[in-house]
């Protein structure tokens, strides 16, 4: 399941948050995000360091900067805000 684009007819699934855990670390808090693609996630160790991709990058079928990860991010927490 997952939502999905199309190119050159051919089914492309988008990548989409599907649950959110968070972890206190000693410099601040970390996250461990999955997603709707299986063995990818999304992770933040939360010691000042960058939001990445982490997984079966295969299974990828774009290249996420940071901030594309970090929006993904919102998208999902805004969904549970307004449920």
């Amino acid at each position: 399941m997952g939502c999905f684009r199309y190119n050159n007819n051919k089914r492309i699934e988008i990548m989409k948050v599907t649950n959110i855990r968070y972890f206190r670390t000693n410099k601040g808090v970390g996250y461990q995000c999955e997603t709707n693609i299986e063995g990818i996630e999304i992770c933040n160790d939360g010691n000042g360091g960058a939001t990445y991709a982490d997984g079966k990058f295969k299974y990828l079928t774009k290249e996420y900067t940071e901030w594309d990860l970090e929006d993904l991010i919102d998208e999902y927490e805004n969904k549970l805000l307004t449920q």
